[in-house]
């Protein structure tokens, strides 16, 4: 168990906070009662005059207490508007991976006061219709800051929780990441929902070659990019029903597993990954938590594929992976790879074979391989697809393809048009 959170130190750090900024600070138990304030300027009086109706004070509390979930949920700043036009922003503050205290700063104006925003704040609460000349004067001495400001003020606040919160800093960026996660998948729904309205979409079983193909180069965005677009469609297809969801996505690790393997991945760790995932899928209750146990099995899977031995080379090799993947289709040379990640030739072949247990020409060539089976889907002649894969000769392009994938590009173009016309028909 980590340290308890003291008040006293979120006492000094809004107090410097606020000093250093000359922005107002609140902290907030997790009940969104305030512990402490500091207000600047006529922000206080201004709150007050809200607050002196029994309504006012309640969409007050609420506002901030909704700002301190949401900042929770996301694991990072939360910028929002309250419900009488002003801007604050809220930070979380966990404890034992649970919300704690919540901060806040502002409110703060974006914008000049003008007759749409009194309207509003009338529209809100029609008590203070009689007080609107003393809400406009107290408003127009408000702090009035652009939005850029405004987002640096929350990011800086956020990194000040942070320092009350070591041992929680895991659990905040496991939060943003489930957040993206499921930002992107809602973004797949949302375009499918347009341009598929009242129409039958076909899985796209495409993009579980892609996702296989990413897996196998260990590109870990490129491959979440895509599971979050398989999932999507997915949550689209079947309407969110939890069951079949989790069904597709046990199947969905599978082909992971699968692919981990084909590569070279130790086979008793696949094996055991796939288990130990299994079971924790299995007891997931809501789709949230499914999205990001399947991000976690593709992270893992494609760091048992691609297993680093020595901790300090990671960024140096995974840096060297992105270079290649991004200029396959130029005529790149070792040289120029290794330059680009700051090591001498020879090192870098020598660090590049150590690391990853393949050289660099063949970690080059199964990024070409896995691009040109992309273009082989398509119509293109042999000898273009040779050209936009990266190599230059038709004949090698064909002598590399069969010893990567054990048959011919003309027999798996073949083969491939075959299983998606079944998969069409199914």
């Amino acid at each position: 168990m980590g340290e308890e959170v003291q008040e006293r130190d979120i006492y000094s750090l809004i107090e410097n906070y606020s000093l250093a900024t000359n922005v107002g600070c609140k902290a907030f138990d997790s009940e969104g009662n305030m512990i402490t304030e500091i207000s600047i300027g006529n922000e206080s009086s201004f709150c007050k005059l809200i607050c002196d109706c029994e309504e006012g004070k309640k969409d007050c509390k609420q506002s901030y207490i909704n700002g301190g979930l949401q900042a929770e949920k996301l694991g990072e700043a939360y910028i929002y508007s309250c419900p009488y036009g002003l801007v604050n922003w809220a930070v979380p503050i966990l404890e034992n991976n649970k919300l704690k205290y919540f901060l806040t700063g502002g409110p703060v104006l974006i914008y000049q006061v003008n007759d749409l925003l009194l309207k509003k704040i009338v529209k809100q609460n029609s008590l203070l219709e009689a007080k609107i000349d003393e809400i406009e004067v107290n408003l127009s001495s408000l702090n009035k800051i652009d939005t850029v400001r405004v987002r640096h003020l929350a990011e800086m606040l956020m990194r000040l929780a942070k320092g009350l919160m070591a041992d929680n800093i895991d659990e905040l960026r496991k939060r943003r990441e489930l957040n993206e996660i499921n930002a992107r998948i809602a973004e797949t729904v949302h375009s499918l929902k347009q341009d598929n309205e009242g129409n039958e979409v076909l899985y796209p079983f495409e993009k579980e070659n892609e996702l296989i193909s990413k897996v196998k180069l260990g590109d870990k965005e490129g491959a979440r990019e895509i599971l979050n677009e398989i999932l999507g469609f997915i949550y689209f297809q079947t309407g969110s029903k939890f069951e079949m969801v989790k069904s597709k996505a046990i199947e969905l690790m599978v082909i992971l597993a699968r692919a981990s393997i084909e590569i070279g991945a130790d086979l008793e760790v696949i094996f055991g990954l796939e288990y130990i995932y299994l079971e924790e899928i299995n007891q997931v209750e809501n789709i949230n938590q499914l999205s990001g146990s399947l991000a976690k099995v593709l992270d893992r899977f494609i760091e048992a594929t691609f297993v680093l031995k020595n901790v300090k080379n990671k960024d140096i090799i995974r840096r060297a992976m992105k270079y290649i993947r991004k200029n396959y289709d130029r005529n790149i040379k070792l040289d120029q790879v290794a330059s680009e990640v700051g090591l001498s030739a020879s090192y870098f072949s020598k660090l590049f074979k150590e690391e990853l247990n393949i050289s660099y020409i063949d970690y080059l060539n199964r990024v070409r391989i896995e691009e040109g089976k992309k273009l082989l889907e398509k119509e293109y002649p042999l000898a273009d697809i040779a050209q936009m894969s990266g190599f230059n000769d038709q004949s090698y392009f064909s002598k590399v393809f069969k010893k990567l994938e054990g048959v011919s590009p003309g027999r798996w173009r073949c083969e491939g048009n075959k299983g998606r016309i079944k998969a069409e028909e199914r």
